[in-house]
């Protein structure tokens, strides 16, 4: 079975470049772990963002990794999430 978490995220124009930055390192974190991650950005608003994380069942989870866990939490500090969903494989 797989496993995805969605973020979005509301992040102030004049940071964006250290909040990009700092998804670089979650991303590359998440990818050490065995997972794989994705950034979107608003097509109408750019300074909105959802990013994905996803992993399978034959991996622990990345959140759950100490780097992933201290990239996650820089981008907390740049732009608090508006909302994080956990999504199981439906099929």
């Amino acid at each position: 079975m797989r496993h995805l978490v969605s973020v979005r995220r509301h992040v102030p124009l004049d940071i964006v470049d250290t909040y990009l930055a700092g998804w670089s390192e979650l991303r590359r974190a998440v990818e050490n772990a065995g997972g794989r991650a994705w950034l979107y950005r608003g097509a109408a608003n750019e300074d909105r963002f959802i990013e994905f994380v996803e992993w399978s069942d034959d991996i622990a989870a990345p959140l759950s990794h100490d780097a992933v866990a201290a990239a996650a939490a820089e981008l907390d500090a740049f732009a608090a999430p508006a909302s994080t969903d956990e999504w199981d494989e439906a099929g």
